[in-house]
């Protein structure tokens, strides 16, 4: 290839060209005029109606609330449209935005189970928000619920079974009983992820052994959420967080804490009383 200029006239060809460039770009670098001249990418743009839910997992009876802004003037009149798994958008309420663009919708729960909800314009431009997901959950009887039984010790009379702990008749309870501790007994449940909690109140029968010790424990997907130890006539009523476990346990361990040589004369009952999850139904 043959070169352009050499010598001055090489010179005289790149002073002609600084001179024709702006002198905002001739004193940047290379690399910069590049950036310098690449245009920016265009901010997302702001959704017309904004939605969001005070609390995603609700009560059955409670009330879901909806709060966003409408971006609009145009819009004054907004409808909250709810759904289940199945079925169509029906709407719930309708309410006026207020002079800041701003809404509160209120939706009451009648049934556990997962809900979406999304926010339309009532008048105005057409539009309608993002969707959300609420759950809504009842407390529900464990002891009516099927499980597996694994562990040495003999499990409950079939619920509802009846349990004194601390001078106080209880029904029903789950129990876990053995003549002679040590020994261990687990109750496992299938959730599959629509329970987020459970309570109840945990503890050691009144007719077990002075020398019997009785931990509790609560495992969902194998991890301890709740563990305690109880003596004779010793029990603890708890709400315990879950989260969404495919399965939740309930570990009963019972242990003699007296002279080995000497034989126990009742063994030991460890309860869970009256438990209760907390669950919904997709």
């Amino acid at each position: 290839m043959r070169a352009l200029a050499t010598g001055s006239s090489a010179l005289l060809l790149t002073a002609v060209l600084v001179a024709a460039m702006p002198s905002s770009l001739a004193a940047l670098p290379h690399a910069a005029q590049t950036v310098a001249t690449t245009s920016e990418p265009a901010h997302r743009a702001v959704p017309a109606i904004t939605i969001a839910a005070r609390s995603t997992e609700v009560e059955r009876g409670k009330k879901v609330v909806v709060t966003g802004t409408v971006k609009s003037r145009r819009i004054t009149r907004v409808s909250l449209q709810q759904r289940q798994a199945g079925s169509r958008w029906r709407t719930q309420r309708t309410t006026h935005v207020r002079s800041d663009g701003s809404y509160r919708l209120e939706d009451r729960t009648t049934a556990a189970a997962i809900r979406r909800y999304r926010v339309v314009s009532a008048s105005g431009p057409r539009t309608r928000s993002a969707e959300i997901k609420v759950g809504v959950y009842a407390w529900r009887d464990l002891t009516l619920m099927s499980s597996t039984h694994i562990g040495s010790m003999v499990p409950g009379t079939t619920p509802p079974t009846t349990t004194q702990v601390g001078g106080v008749v209880y029904a029903p309870a789950l129990v876990g009983s053995w003549e002679r501790p040590p020994a261990e007994q687990v109750k496992s449940y299938a959730f599959a992820h629509n329970c987020v909690a459970v309570r109840g109140r945990f503890g050691l029968s009144d007719g077990s052994d002075a020398r019997v010790r009785a931990t509790v424990t609560v495992l969902g997907d194998d991890l301890p959420f709740y563990a305690r130890s109880f003596g004779r006539g010793e029990s603890e009523y708890a709400t315990v967080p879950l989260g969404r476990p495919t399965q939740m346990a309930l570990r009963f361990t019972l242990e003699d804490t007296g002279p080995s040589p000497t034989p126990l004369t009742t063994g030991g009952s460890a309860v869970v009383i009256a438990p209760e999850v907390f669950c919904t139904s997709r």
